[in-house]
């Protein structure tokens, strides 16, 4: 017990000898600092678009006679080129970077006994939210007649020459609706909280560095394209109680095009980094003193929520057809028929969600020991890095194709005489697709770098004797560890290190396509 307090006699001896005469800096609190920034940006965008082509063309040959002579019908080579296009686009764009720089230092005091330690808080947050609507319709309908129809009720003959007209219909609908989001966040944090020359009843330096990094997007984009065409290229002499009908041969050709295409999109990219470094000094005290400690906290959060749905209709009526009708009538002749007719349904949804998700996160934190030779409390850190991504992506496509062609030569006797049809080498290509795509693409990226670095004091080392023989003394300095005297009362060092990463991507696609298709080329006789 005697040995016990010579030696605390002595180390206080040495301490009242080792503090100057300016004593009297006493009682002082420490330094405190507080440095808080934030960064908030919100975006929201709607856009929309609407195109509604309706076309009404008709190419008529109508001579008719009621009660009179006879009916004379020159050739037909009348052409019909008919187009209705409609196209809607929405789209929206939003680029959003956020940078963020925070330097702190805190200096310590001239207090050499009972001191406060310096205090700092430094806190810095991003946050980023951006809202995307973009809704696109097309329609295009389209009736395009090229017709030839001699009419005679209760008169004489009917007489049609040759019909080589020929028909171009074409009906295009396209839609598309698209949104682009670009999100930035880079935030760097340095703190740097100086120890304390306290020598006696000293508290320890503390600091506390917190970093919010959030983005959160949402998009949602709709596509709607209707393309609905009835075309129509006929020859057709009508007799009613009439003399005979003569038609000359058929060549006229029809091409018909129906289209449809809906596409809708979604694009988001966002990109958070963040670096943290904190420095928090030791202390100089020597009896009673407090440890530094020290608080780094990084939290990224990254929410992607697309939704993307497209439709597309094609609907398709065309007709190519010589069609000589006689009702209680004479004998009908028909020339031969060549007639070409090439018809094409077409109908493509897409809709595609792309989100690419990327967190950066380094952390470096380092507290300083001390030199405290009684009633040490040991340096404390706590480090906490926290990165969490979810993705969300919808994507539907539906996309129909509906096609009714007929080519046909039929001439239709009823209560009249005979018929007599030339030969027919008509031909028809009919083409009806259907097309549906829905994809979903998620790219997620977490890095997390973390690096601690906590002093001793006494009663750290690992060996604090001088005979020791194993080359680590902890009174030597030279395993970084040296605290200079016995575990008298000393608290450890501690120190806490946590990180946690967390991502969550959930799909959903749905395509579906239908094509639906009647093609009919016929030579048909009616009585």
């Amino acid at each position: 017990m005697k040995l016990k307090l010579l030696a605390v006699v002595a180390v206080v001896g040495a301490l009242a000898w080792a503090v100057p005469t300016a004593m009297a800096d006493t009682g002082e609190g420490g330094a405190g600092a507080l440095q808080a920034g934030v960064q908030s940006a919100s975006t929201d965008q709607q856009a929309g678009a609407a195109a509604i082509s309706k076309q009404d063309a008709t190419n008529a040959n109508t001579p008719t006679n009621i009660a009179g002579g006879n009916v004379a019908a020159g050739p037909s080579s009348a052409n019909q080129l008919a187009s209705s296009e409609a196209e809607a686009k929405a789209s929206n764009d939003a680029d959003t970077s956020q940078k963020q720089n925070q330097d702190q230092t805190v200096g310590d005091g001239s207090c050499s006994a009972g001191c406060g330690g310096a205090g700092a808080a430094q806190i810095g947050a991003q946050l980023s939210d951006t809202n995307q609507d973009a809704g696109a319709l097309a329609v295009s309908d389209q009736n395009a007649v090229n017709a030839n129809v001699p009419v005679n009720v209760a008169g004489g003959n009917i007489t049609s020459g040759p019909s080589s007209a020929n028909q171009l219909a074409n009906s295009d609908a396209e839609a598309k609706a698209s949104n682009d989001a670009d999100t930035t966040q880079k935030q760097t944090q340095t703190q740097n909280v100086d120890g304390s020359s306290c020598h006696v009843g000293c508290g320890g330096a503390g600091a506390a560095q917190i970093g919010v990094q959030a983005a959160n997007t949402e998009q949602d984009a709709k596509a709607a394209a209707i393309s609905k065409q009835n075309a129509v290229n006929a020859n057709v002499p009508v007799n009613i109680a009439g003399g005979s009908v003569t038609a000359g041969s058929s060549s006229a050709n029809q091409t018909a095009n129906s289209e449809a295409e809906a596409k809708a999109s979604n694009d988001a990219d966002t990109t958070q980094k963040q670096d943290q470094t904190q420095n928090v000094g030791g202390s100089s005290c020597h009896l009673g003193c407090g440890g530094a400690g020290a608080a780094q906290i990084g939290i990224q959060k990254a929410e992607t929520d697309q939704k993307a749905a497209s439709l597309s209709v094609s609907d398709q009526n065309a007709v190519n057809a010589n069609v000589p009708v006689n009702i209680a009538g004479g004998d009908i002749t028909a020339g031969s028929s060549s007639a070409d007719q090439t018809a094409n349904s077409e109908s493509e949804a897409k809709a595609s969600n792309d989100a690419d998700t990327t967190q950066k996160q380094d952390q470096e934190q380092n507290v300083g020991g001390s030199s405290c030779k009684l009633g040490c409390g040991g340096p404390g850190a706590a480090q906490i890095g926290i990165q969490k991504a979810d993705t969300e992506q919808w994507a539907g496509a539906l996309s129909v194709s509906k096609q009714n062609a007929v080519n046909g030569n039929a001439p239709v006797n009823i209560a009249g005489g005979d018929i007599t049809a030339g030969d027919s080498s008509a031909t028809q290509d009919a083409n009806s697709e259907s097309e549906a795509k829905a994809s979903n693409d998620a790219d997620t990226t977490q890095k997390q770098d973390q690096e601690q670095n906590v002093g001793s004091d006494c009663g750290c080392g690992k060996d604090n004797h001088k005979d020791s023989k194993d080359g680590k003394d902890g009174r030597d300095g030279k395993d970084g560890h040296d605290c200079g005297c016995d575990s008298s009362g000393s608290g450890g060092a501690g120190g806490a290190q946590i990180g946690v990463q967390k991502a969550d991507t959930d799909q959903k696609a749905f395509a579906a396509a239908l094509s639906l298709q009647n093609a009919v080329t016929a030579t048909r006789r009616t009585r």
